[in-house]
């Protein structure tokens, strides 16, 4: 057990195994959104794993939930996967892709403001870990480690658990719960299908495995954990009996419209999915019976749960739903509210005012840029899936917010209002994956089935022309300097590396150089003048992952100047793939698998890697604001947001 002291190791950054003496030239500052958890409540508040944070809200007129705040002061060293309360303490289980996992103690004495109070990580002595469940029954605490199995805690002193039993056969934990004298947990066999399994924890410090099930139908997505009772959703809904786990037995099955969550309270059983609500009558398990489907906004549900202010749905889309259950037969919505950040953010761009990000599930969100407390949002009318509405990427420029949405296109909106952006047009380019936009014009790009680079004409927002195309490879990042765009790709289905375009004539744009050391790369940034290139190389010519630093001046002649390896971990020293980056003054800005690095580039023939602030998830998109600050996108462990430090000068004069 440890106890946090007035920095920790997420907060200061880690030095690198080069042991370069230099020092950071950024701080963290804020972080939120990211992958949700399953949501936990005491007394009027809820709580909610969001990324690397602890989401809360004041929950007392649950028709009028209020953000309370998030624990970005002490995140996380990983995505939270399960949180529990055992007395006045929040447990956070997270883990990261590393193998490093922990759980996180935040006292909740100010149920506001939970305060990290330390972190336990000495369950098990393992070179992995994985908690991604945890339950509760009395003074006991049962966490399901995925690599590791079962363990039962004695967390009579909550910060002070001791491990009083384990259970090594155990490593499905997608849900798991006490009732009464039985742990159930469910997740998918590492043999496949979605197993259940039922441990006895009548002596709460001796559990042991009582039974097991695989859910039967090859079409369950998700099972719901509740007292005598296993539920399988998704496109069947199946009813398995637990009381006696040395005989589980399927007792209802029926198809259903897909559903991937399930809530039971009493007799109702309530299955979420894209069309709505779906409520049965659960008095009879064995002959449930839909009444009716209620609509409701609860598209890609992600997480659901029975709380104490009624059923609640979090959805992809970064909404939550609370349902008002007064007749249970009659669900109606109580209150709907936003997800701060988004839960699966994926770009940004920061201005005075406001923040708009790319949400994966639904088009833009516009934030507060201080703050981040949500404002707006755009919700692009596009299929009800989650693969043709995932927006990769977004320039602002001009008053308008061009989206490249992979399964369909460029989307523009309207931020004359940030409160209220609307549709202005479209056009249709599926598997775009980058974009910028210069005045009327725009850049695009797209990755899978072979890349495309397109110029269109935006002078007509409501119907973009193309103006010209050329055929890449598999083109992940690009920026736009004067005349020329600057594309980077990987080797798929031609030559990698660096494309300098020549876009002068925006009908026939035509490569004017190449420079091909690296064969897969994945980002870039380009001086102001358009000499200088840096790009976020995942293997080079040596199958090595580097900053490279790229002159090109020549055009016609790129010429690689210097390249540095970013270090890994000490389980994998040499792997470490750059995704994104961004140049500011001397310092490179790189997002990697395992956080944002520091890199000096003051000479650019020999950059050196400084310093890493860890994110707990990989960096896919590094983003610079008006106001100094960087942006680091981390997918499911949220966006963290760093600040020049006072004495750093390299920011007084802003950015290239």
């Amino acid at each position: 057990m440890k106890v946090f002291r007035a920095a920790c190791s997420l907060c200061l950054g880690l030095l690198t195994m080069l042991g370069a003496a230099h020092a950071q030239t950024l701080q963290r500052v804020d972080v939120g959104g990211g992958k949700l958890s399953p949501p936990v409540a005491q007394g009027d508040y809820l709580y909610v794993g969001t990324g690397a944070t602890v989401s809360v809200w004041n929950m007392a007129d649950p028709t009028e939930p209020v953000f309370a705040g998030r624990t970005s002061a002490t995140p996380t060293s990983g995505p939270i996967s399960a949180l529990a309360i055992v007395g006045g303490y929040l447990y956070a289980g997270w883990s990261a892709p590393d193998g490093t996992g922990g759980i996180t103690l935040y006292s909740l004495a100010d149920p506001a403001h939970p305060v990290g109070a330390g972190e336990f990580d000495d369950w098990v002595v393992a070179d992995y870990k994985g908690p991604i469940g945890l339950a509760v029954s009395g003074n006991y605490l049962y966490i399901g480690d995925s690599q590791n199995g079962v363990f039962a805690v004695d967390a009579s002193d909550p910060l002070v658990p001791v491990v009083v039993g384990t259970v090594g056969d155990v490593y499905e934990f997608d849900a798991m719960a006490a009732f009464g004298n039985q742990l159930l947990t469910t997740g998918n066999s590492l043999i496949g299908g979605r197993v259940v399994n039922v441990l006895d924890i009548s002596a709460p410090a001796m559990p042991l495995v009582a039974g097991q099930a695989v859910l039967d139908g090859g079409s369950v997505l998700r099972a719901a954990l509740t007292d005598g009772y296993a539920i399988g959703v998704g496109n069947d809904l199946l009813v398995y009996d637990v009381h006696d786990p040395a005989n589980i037995a399927q007792v209802f099955s029926a198809p259903i419209d897909q559903a991937t969550g399930a809530i039971r309270i009493g007799n109702t059983l309530y299955l979420v999915g894209d069309s709505g609500i779906q409520v049965w009558d659960f008095t009879t398990p064995a002959s449930t019976t839909l009444l009716r489907t209620v609509a409701m906004p609860t598209f890609a549900p992600d997480q659901t749960a029975a709380t104490p202010f009624g059923p609640i749905v979090l959805t992809h889309t970064d909404r939550a739903v609370l349902l008002d259950i007064a007749d249970p037969h009659q669900p109606t919505l109580a209150a709907q509210f936003t997800l701060p950040i988004g839960v699966s953010a994926h770009a940004g761009a920061i201005g005075a005012d406001y923040a708009v990000i790319a949400e994966e599930g639904y088009g833009l969100a516009v934030a507060d840029a201080t703050t981040l407390a949500p404002v707006g949002r755009y919700d692009a009318d596009l299929p009800a899936d989650l693969a043709a509405r995932d927006v990769e990427d977004i320039s602002v420029d001009a008053g308008r917010a061009y989206l490249a949405t992979w399964g369909y296109g460029v989307l523009i909106a309207d931020l004359t209002d940030p409160l209220h952006p609307v549709e202005l047009g479209r056009f249709e380019f599926p598997f775009a994956s980058a974009i910028e936009a210069h005045g009327n014009r725009v850049y695009v790009a797209s990755t899978t089935n072979g890349g495309i680079f397109e110029v269109l004409d935006v002078s007509n927002p409501a119907s973009p022309q193309l103006l010209g195309s050329l055929t890449t490879s598999k083109t992940y990042d690009l920026t736009v300097r004067g005349n020329y765009a600057y594309l980077v790709d990987g080797a798929d289905f031609a030559d990698g590396g660096l494309r300098v375009v020549d876009v002068s004539n925006p009908a026939a744009p035509v490569v004017a150089g190449q420079e091909g050391s690296c064969p897969y790369a994945n980002g870039i940034d380009v001086s102001a003048d358009g000499n200088t290139a840096y790009i976020a190389c995942a293997s080079d010519a040596e199958f090595a992952n580097a900053l490279q630093i790229v002159d090109t001046t020549d055009k016609a002649h790129p010429v690689l100047l210097g390249s540095v390896a970013l270090p890994g971990t000490e389980g994998l020293p040499d792997y470490n793939n750059p995704h994104s980056v961004v140049v500011v003054g001397n310092i490179a800005y790189v997002g990697n698998e395992y956080g944002l690095d520091e890199v000096d580039v003051s000479n650019r023939a020999a950059p050196v890697q400084t310093f890493r602030h860890p994110t707990g998830y990989f960096v896919s998109k590094v983003e610079r604001a008006a106001d100094g600050r960087i942006f680091a996108f981390a997918q499911a462990a949220g966006v963290f947001v760093f600040a020049p430090l006072a004495s750093d000068s390299i920011f007084a004069n802003g950015f290239e």
